[in-house]
């Protein structure tokens, strides 16, 4: 079996990501003892720096197929993809590596993973979990955020069941950046994400439903050119942490979604390349990343496997 290029698994990992924030191993250093959270076997966690929540989610999902794919060489159009329904059960992941089903499990604050094994970052997996209707339509009667942290649990339940994941948290200082507005007078090129509507002409039309991001990654002959649809500013200081393998906070207080197209390169010397992924995020959206110090919550992996499938 082929496994693609580090550049290639890097654009893959990266536009999966889109639901969390970076990842990136520990340099050299230790991690504060004072600051490690046990996290308890089946408990709903988060990472610690999170504002305490009221509300305790408890749903799991009633089955998942796990299957890991490889890619066929150095395919610039290799398929990904995610399906996730804020008020439904459903769940379906398409080419996602371990790290980021975690990153997904433990929702939008800021965090690294650290330690486990090399896979967790290079193997990919699709995943397709499912629920009973009857849960579809509790979910349908929560609220936004519930939905969230009910969707962040069956996710940690899965991640525990299948792939028996094991984990504690700590903390540690290091470098992160804040996404931010490049122009406060001008503010951001980024255009507000188109919304369906119901059609008037349509006698009891249902309303749109509730749909997630989409990102789609491809390579010409100048760098990546990556379009994404319905994305908050949030979701974007994930995406880009992740291409950049460091920890982006975001600080540009724009609420909503939005769609956007990015070219870009990662690095190269072709003067007609894609200008790299700053300047890119700078001129084509009107953001900047500003590097700046502070406390990162460390999510240290005790124990993994790979799943067994079905």
């Amino acid at each position: 079996m082929h496994r693609p290029s580090s550049h290639l698994r890097r654009a893959i990992l990266a536009t999966v990501a889109a639901f969390a924030l970076a990842v990136i191993p520990l340099a050299a250093q230790s991690l504060s003892a004072a600051a490690t959270v046990p996290m308890p076997t089946g408990a709903f966690s988060q990472p610690p720096s999170v504002d305490p929540i009221a509300y305790a989610p408890t749903l799991t999902f009633d089955v998942a197929s796990i299957r890991e794919i490889q890619p066929a060489g150095d395919n610039p159009s290799w398929a990904i993809g995610l399906i996730s329904p804020l008020h439904s059960c459903q769940f379906q992941a398409k080419a996602h590596a371990v790290k980021v089903l975690i990153q997904l499990a433990y929702g939008f604050a800021p965090f690294e993973i650290s330690d486990g094994p090399d896979w967790i970052d290079t193997s990919l997996y699709n995943v397709d979990a499912k629920c009973d209707h009857s849960v579809d339509e509790q979910f349908a009667r929560f609220t936004d955020d519930q939905a969230k942290l009910e969707k962040e649990h069956m996710l940690q339940a899965l991640l525990a069941d299948r792939f028996h994941l094991k984990a504690h948290w700590a903390s540690k200082q290091a470098n992160v950046y804040a996404l931010e507005l490049a122009n406060s007078k001008s503010g951001s090129k980024l255009q507000p994400a188109k919304v369906e509507t119901v059609d008037p002409s349509i006698p009891n039309a249902a309303p749109p439903e509730t749909r997630g991001p989409d990102i789609q990654n491809r390579m010409d002959s100048h760098g990546h050119v990556m379009t994404v649809r319905y994305l908050t500013t949030k979701g974007m200081a994930g995406l880009f942490g992740s291409m950049l393998q460091g920890t982006v906070e975001d600080k540009t207080g724009l609420p909503g979604r939005y769609d956007f197209t990015l070219q870009y390169t990662y690095q190269s010397t072709d003067p007609d390349s894609y200008p790299t992924l700053t300047t890119a995020i700078q001129e084509q959206l009107g953001l900047k990343l500003e590097s700046t110090r502070g406390s990162v919550d460390v999510l240290v992996i005790d124990h993994v496997e790979k799943p067994s499938e079905n």
